[in-house]
This record gives structure tokens, sequence and C-alpha cells, in this order.
């Protein structure tokens, strides 16, 4: 005997949260990733690669966040990572609180890298943001 239950299609749509200001990247705290080892550069290895923090500030809910970085091209691999912490980084470094930081989307263009995030939380907390960027 075969038993099927008919789940209902949600008919909800997401509704897309509104772009922030946007922010120029520090250049004085970007550094490029990779040393020279054994005769071969790191460019060799992993093109011209570079990470950054970027401090959003206090946020809470959804956002998507634009931030402008020159270097940044739509063939860019971009990996980002978020969450807490306390100012001044990175002396404080990030840390696990209650709140629940999601990552929904990167995305490189011409001259800016977009995030889609949300924060879980009643008030708004700092979001930090690493960034790694390599431009084959």
């Amino acid at each position: 005997m075969s038993f099927s239950t008919e789940i209902a299609a949600s008919t909800s749509i997401l509704k897309l949260p509104t772009i922030q200001e946007s922010q120029e990247a520090n250049l004085e705290e970007v550094g490029q990733l990779g040393m020279s080892q054994d005769g071969v550069s790191a460019a060799t290895l992993f093109g011209n690669g570079y990470r950054y923090r970027h401090n959003w500030g206090n946020l809470n809910g959804q956002h998507i966040l634009p931030l402008n970085w020159g270097l940044i091209t739509p063939n860019s691999y971009v990996f980002v990572a978020i969450g807490e912490g306390n100012p001044p980084l990175p002396a404080n470094g990030k840390f696990i609180g209650e709140a629940r930081y999601t990552l929904h989307n990167v995305s490189p263009q011409n001259g800016v890298v977009k995030i889609w995030v949300n924060i879980e939380w009643a008030n708004p907390i700092r979001l930090y943001v690493d960034y790694f960027v390599f431009n084959p």
C-alpha cells in the first residue's frame, strides 16, 4: 500500500532588503596574500590575492552591503566570512555570540562587491566582514 501527502506550494514572495549606503575599502588595511617560495611566485600559484576586514558598524535584520573596491571585477573570486566582534579589531577579535549571522549571496561586479547578510538579533550589533579576493 502506498501513501502520498500533498504539500501546498508556498505563494510567499521573498522581499529583498534595501541597499545600504556604499562604503569605500580602506586601502591602507588591504594586504596581498602569498609569498614567493622556492622560485615560484605567489602570483603563479594564486593569481593576485588580497584580504581585507571591514567594519560595517551596528546592524540587524537583512541588508545588501556594497563595498566599493576598484580591484574587483566580475571575474574575481570573492570569499566572505561574517561575524560579530568588539572594536577595535583585530586586537579583540571576533567571537560567537547568541545572534545568528547569515551570509546569503556574494556578487562581484566592476569595482564593487555586494553581499546579502541577515543578522537575527533584536537590536543592532557589530558586523565585521572578511573579504578574500583572487583575481585570475
